[in-house]
């Protein structure tokens, strides 16, 4: 008896280890497979089927029903271009530029362009908010370092001497434009932020800062 408990055992041991074999098209059992399956669309492939995952779908499916469709299934049926090559993404047209959602082109002036850029306008405006966002902004991002009034006493300054103090005299001038070209480039010992903070917050600090000069 005590021999066919071990064979049952060992047997049904010996066969959950294949179903988790894995390779190919075949990726063996899966715990949870809406976990791992994204039912939102993928921008790079497509799942044509729209059986595809019936066996585990949440929602009610049937083929008469449109769009009804299971699990799995995430084709961009709206894009016929885009479904004959199996992919969400839509290709840009040539020769186009990316905005953002302000309609602002990108930041182009390279590092050493800081005269050029000094002399770039604002695009917004300075009301109570926007200098509302620029001081959170502040705080998260320069404070440690320029200190809460601007004077480069935060507590980086106590391991770095030569944090800029942007109340002395040689930045009291300075423009929001050159700020907001520093804050993406970088000068001196500061780096640049410009792939941390987008280019409306990074005018949102340069209002605040122009208002802690004052």
């Amino acid at each position: 008896m005590k021999l066919l408990r071990h064979i049952f055992l060992f047997g049904s041991l010996g066969t959950l280890a294949m179903a988790c074999g894995a390779g190919g098209d075949d990726q063996g059992t899966e715990y949870a497979p809406n976990m791992y399956h994204s039912v939102a669309y993928e921008p790079y492939t497509q799942i044509t089927d729209p059986e595809a995952g019936a066996w585990l779908t949440s929602i009610e499916y049937s083929e008469s029903e449109m769009p009804g469709h299971a699990e799995f299934y995430n084709s961009n049926t709206l894009n016929a271009a885009v479904m004959n090559v199996n992919m969400n993404m839509r290709t840009p047209p040539a020769n186009t530029v990316p905005r953002n959602k302000q309609g602002w082109l990108p930041y182009r002036l390279p590092k050493d362009s800081l005269e050029i850029g000094a002399k770039r306008k604002s695009p917004l405006d300075s009301t109570a908010q926007v200098l509302a966002d620029g001081k959170v902004l502040y705080e998260s991002y320069c404070q440690h370092c320029h200190g809460a009034k601007g004077a480069g006493d935060g507590k980086v300054a106590d391991k770095y001497a030569g944090i800029a103090n942007l109340k002395g005299d040689a930045y009291k001038n300075i423009t929001e434009g050159h700020i907001f070209h520093v804050i993406t480039h970088g000068k001196g010992l500061m780096w640049a932020h410009g792939s941390q903070i987008s280019p409306e917050d990074r005018w949102k600090i340069a209002k605040y800062v122009k208002a802690l000069q004052k």
